[in-house]
């Protein structure tokens, strides 16, 4: 990312939203908003102080304190002001002067994303597939158009219909992964909404694939110098339009439109064999469904199992009914219920399998219990740190014998650079899974030469026929393909 210096300079613009009498500043810049969707752009101080001073949040506003903020406000750059002496009549009426004021670009722009952000906890997220269509059919035609007035208005739509699409589906999934959602499809009152909210996804999906296809269709036939045609027409576009900033960077304009570009086709096409976001959009609904499918299921289980054990309950209610004597309640309630009170002791171990062992003809144990209390604690005797330097010594050891035992197997069996299979005779138990673990990592590379670091040697499988041979071992003979190992050097 190239670093410049609009990047790094403060916005004083937004300065009215989190300062000192925030509350005075924003109703101002509002209301200078709304008049600016009217398209009325210039106004009095008078103006702004009669719209505001009947608020029960301004009872004590003054028009000396509006012309304060407005002055302030223009300080900022969130308006401007011209002196109105269009009714001047003397010297003293000029030195007053009296002003009109009006929004800057940037504080439209800024009041606007405001209005934007209180929005979102009311704004409502679709799927619409016939975004897919829009953009298909600007697609092709911006391939056909000659003239650049027309291509930067057909260029400018598909940029809004893409960046519509993204906000969309990436607002309605994300209430997916949402906590209420996944309580609300846990509960029973989510079957009602099942089959609605399952036929609006397939039926975003079925639309959304065939455009796809189209739209990809339509990528596949767009001419290689195609993109660098249409990024010089867009800018001479905008040469056309009188501009008042003569440093204005076009080449920071076409870089923008050239990132717009690219985005869409990767979005439908990926990049690098990497798989594209329509991809994984299909993916991630599919997925959704499948939950969706997988929670009902769930949940229909549930009642089908809350009926059966109404049944089972109204048995046990009926066996109950039939009892006489508290006794025999009691009796009928240790087998349907358990034992109240029962105590579990699992250090104790079995004298004998036998099941018609009674618990009577066992033999008194005395387990002793540690206390819970946190209060008792148990003494720790503290034990010298162990000197491990021997063990870890033997293992070394144990290691860089198998290593050398390893090579000496290579250096053994390998022949003018290869192993073959077919060759070996009468190996040892330890050469026959050496020499079969390399067959098995040559193997997933399938034909590729892999490099061993332990050893540090490259080398590659081959298979040399369909023939399957045997390979004798002193544990047993092993059938196997006809393979053979051909070694190469660090670098191949």
């Amino acid at each position: 990312m190239e670093v410049k210096e609009k990047l790094i300079k403060q916005i004083t613009e937004t300065k009215y939203l989190n300062v000192e009498n925030t509350e005075r500043y924003r109703p101002i810049i509002r209301f200078f908003f709304e008049k600016y969707e009217k398209m009325e752009y210039w106004l009095y101080k008078e103006e702004v102080y009669n719209a505001l001073k009947d608020s029960p949040y301004f009872m004590d506003y003054t028009l000396e304190l509006c012309e304060q903020d407005l002055l302030r406000l223009v300080e900022w750059q969130s308006l401007t002001h011209i002196q109105d002496t269009s009714n001047v009549n003397s010297l003293q009426e000029f030195k007053n002067r009296r002003y009109r004021y009006s929004l800057t670009e940037y504080g439209v722009e800024i009041e606007r994303m405001v209005l934007r952000l209180e929005s979102l906890k009311v704004k409502t997220s679709s799927l619409e597939p016939k975004l897919f269509e829009k953009i298909k059919l600007h697609l092709e035609k911006i391939l056909t158009l000659e003239n650049p007035a027309e291509i930067n208005e057909t260029f400018e739509e598909l940029n809004h219909y893409f960046t519509t699409l993204n906000e969309s589906y990436k607002d309605f999934l994300k209430i997916f992964h949402e906590a209420k959602t996944e309580e609300l499809m846990k509960s029973e009152s989510f079957i009602v909404y099942k089959d609605q909210v399952v036929k609006y996804l397939k039926d975003f999906i079925g639309g959304f694939q065939i455009n796809t296809i189209k739209i990809l269709e339509i990528i596949k036939t767009i001419p290689e110098d195609f993109e660098e045609k249409l990024m010089n027409q867009l800018i001479e576009y905008q040469k056309s339009i009188p501009n008042m900033e003569p440093d204005f960077d076009y080449d920071y304009l076409k870089e923008i439109n050239l990132g717009k570009w690219r985005s869409i086709m990767k979005w439908f096409q990926g990049e690098n064999g990497t798989p594209s976001e329509s991809v994984r959009l299909k993916q991630v609904i599919n997925d959704i469904i499948h939950k969706i499918m997988k929670n009902v299921s769930a949940i229909l289980e549930m009642q089908m199992t809350s009926l059966h054990r109404k049944e089972d309950y109204k048995h046990i209610i009926t066996l109950f009914s039939n009892v006489n004597t508290m006794q025999e309640a009691h009796a009928l309630g240790n087998v349907v219920f358990g034992i109240t009170k029962v105590k579990h002791y699992t250090t104790i171990e079995r004298k004998t399998e036998n099941p018609d062992y009674s618990v009577i003809d066992l033999e008194n144990i005395k387990i002793e219990l540690a206390s819970h209390s946190r209060k008792i604690r148990e003494k720790v005797e503290k034990q010298p740190i162990k000197d491990k330097r021997l063990e870890k010594e033997r293992q070394l050891n144990e290691i860089l014998s198998i290593r050398n035992h390893e090579k000496e197997t290579l250096e053994k069996y390998i022949q003018d650079g290869v192993i073959e299979m077919k060759k070996l005779k009468g190996i040892s138990r330890f050469e026959r899974r050496f020499i079969l673990s390399l067959l098995t990592q040559g193997m997933k590379k399938k034909g590729q030469y892999i490099y061993n670091g332990e050893h540090g040697i490259s080398y590659k499988v081959i298979q040399q026929s369909d023939n399957w041979i045997e390979l004798l071992s002193e544990d047993g003979c092993f059938t196997m393909q006809d393979l053979k190992i051909v070694f190469g050097g660090k670098n191949e």
